[in-house]
Formats: C-alpha cells, sequence, structure tokens
C-alpha cells in the first residue's frame, strides 16, 4: 500500500460531507476527495492494528472487483439497506442487484490456484 505519510496526507485532503453509516468498530462517511465522491471509515478504536489489517485486506488483488467497493472508492447510493429503504425496488432492478451481489460474491469466494483452499 501507500507509505503512512502518503495515507495521512490524501486523509487530510477529504471533506467529509454526512454519515453513512455506523458499526461496532467506527464510521463510515460519505466524502469528497479530488472531485471524487469516496466512503471514508473512521475506526473508533485506537486499535491500529484493525486499521492497518482492513486496509492491507483491500490492498489484496483478489479483492479487486467491479461490485466489491474499493480502499478509496464510494457508492453514490449509499448502502444496501439505505437503496432498499428508499422506495420500491423493480423487478429488473432487483434482477440487477442480485446478479452484482452474486458476482462479488463468487469473486470473492473463487479459490486461488495454488493456495489448496486456505
Amino acid at each position: 500500500g501507500l507509505p503512512l505519510l502518503v495515507q495521512r496526507t490524501i486523509a487530510r485532503t477529504i471533506v467529509l460531507q454526512e454519515i453513512v453509516g455506523k458499526g461496532r468498530f467506527g464510521e463510515v462517511w460519505r466524502g469528497k476527495w479530488c472531485g471524487e465522491d469516496v466512503a471514508v471509515k473512521i475506526f473508533s478504536s485506537r486499535d491500529e492494528r484493525s486499521w492497518f489489517r482492513e486496509a492491507e485486506i483491500y490492498q489484496t488483488v483478489m479483492l479487486r472487483h467491479e461490485n466489491i467497493l474499493g480502499f478509496i472508492a464510494a457508492d453514490n447510493k449509499g448502502s444496501l439497506f439505505d437503496y432498499l429503504n428508499r422506495g420500491t425496488v423493480t423487478v429488473e432492478g432487483m434482477v440487477k442487484l442480485a446478479l452484482s451481489v452474486a458476482s462479488g460474491l463468487a469473486h470473492l469466494h473463487m479459490e486461488i490456484v495454488g493456495t489448496q483452499g486456505k
């Protein structure tokens, strides 16, 4: 990944706009960075190991897929929960959503040749 100084410099240039989710380990905010929408996870824990582990996970080649939100990325429709609660989803929309989810999950569960299923 990027050197820590570069990561912290990028973090200082992000403008937080609104909170989009909150969980056990922190909050997720919608923000702007270099004119692009980004998702920003702010850890509530002071445990830097959690942050480094998550950053490491997102840097792996296997997580690069069009249906998996990247480490520096955002979805303009917010979380799946928010999207589904905003209104009625058409049958066509639900089929597209199901295919997108299935594609991302299939990618995450794809066996990596040479790892013997580990």
